[in-house]
């Protein structure tokens, strides 16, 4: 499944149409773990112990009876994609739970485009249900169709850049980050809330200034790709500046973006850029809260699905984790604030 970009207005809500939708996420989001239990699986005595609990949550009853920590991620990441795409099909605007399945197909659309830029071997990417035929025609071709132009532009941006750019992995990455924005941005105006918009805005804005403020914390090349970011306004500017290695202090951009909470950010913190995409999504999550209170439309199914992802990155990091044999302690500072 390919998600599609279409050129029309958002859909007029009709909530009646979200009833059984919007009933669905209630029900369910009664099954999702407090953060008290998501830290709680951290005292799991054994990995099988762990799993056994793990898979009694609504994701992961699915979970292979496996102590490699890839394939774990992995069937993880099938079985969140799988949990989307039913809310997908219960949905009167499918669009909702798009704009959630799109990391999984530009996931697989980065790989493929690594496998052309650097000659290995393209592998498939969990969660995604795009053949790798579609990418091929991405990649040669700008005549596709409406629901693949945004991979189509990425890869004519790339193709473009090839000779003067010499770290291939990091064009890749940066290139697929803002088109990826770009995409979930015209998705998520379909919807037809402001909402839920407004949600999707602040979020592709933070991640975008954290993958820039990575260029230059670990002294990255910064490929310059800024009228790829023009749909969003005087962000635009914040954004770019991140990627400034001279910027004297990089929290008060993402406070500008959204993100108050990147003020307490010690200047001494050692991990600054796990510290703020941490914070990005429990900010996301306080957003995304404001949904459980309207009855009936797409706001209570999209905050429900944040819920569902932030359950998904957080019981694949332990699961994961522990498989590897990561310090428990670790593990623990990274996990999110839970939905409910």
């Amino acid at each position: 499944m390919t998600v599609a970009i279409v050129a029309s207005k958002p859909d007029v809500r009709d909530r009646a149409a979200w009833t059984y939708a919007s009933g669905l996420a209630s029900a369910l989001e009664g099954r999702l773990l407090p953060r008290s239990a998501t830290v709680d699986l951290l005292s799991a005595a054994s990995l099988a112990e762990l799993l056994g609990r793990v898979r009694q949550t609504l994701l992961f009853d699915g979970l292979p009876d496996t102590a490699e920590p890839f394939t774990l991620a992995n069937q993880m990441d099938e079985l969140f994609a799988a949990a989307l795409r039913r809310v997908r099909r219960a949905s009167p605007s499918p669009a909702v739970a798009d704009a959630f399945l799109l990391e999984f197909e530009w996931r697989a659309f980065r790989c493929y485009l690594r496998s052309q830029v650097t000659d290995r071997e393209p592998v498939a990417v969990a969660g995604s249900e795009t053949p790798e035929a579609v990418w091929e025609r991405c990649w040669n071709t700008a005549d596709v169709d409406p629901g693949l132009w945004s991979y189509a532009q990425a890869a004519r941006r790339i193709r473009a850049m090839l000779q003067r750019e010499r770290q291939h992995d990091r064009l890749v990455d940066e290139v697929t980050e803002a088109y990826k924005a770009r995409h979930a941005m015209h998705v998520v105006g379909r919807v037809g809330s402001p909402a839920v918009t407004a949600w999707v805005t602040t979020w592709v804005k933070l991640r975008l200034g954290l993958d820039l403020l990575r260029c230059s914390l670990n002294n990255w090349p910064h490929i310059r790709i800024a009228d790829a970011l023009d749909d969003f306004g005087v962000a635009k500017h914040e954004i770019m500046g991140l990627a400034t290695p001279e910027r004297p202090d990089w929290r008060t951009p993402f406070r500008h973006l959204g993100l108050p909470a990147a003020e307490t950010i010690a200047e001494t913190e050692a991990r600054p850029a796990a510290v703020l995409e941490r914070l990005i999504d429990d900010r996301m999550t306080e957003l995304a809260r404001g949904g459980r209170r309207v009855a009936f439309g797409p706001e209570p199914v999209a905050a429900f699905l944040w819920g569902l992802r932030v359950e998904w990155r957080n019981l694949k990091l332990i699961v994961a984790g522990v498989a590897a044999g990561l310090p428990r302690e670790a593990i623990a500072e990274d996990i999110r604030q839970s939905y409910v």
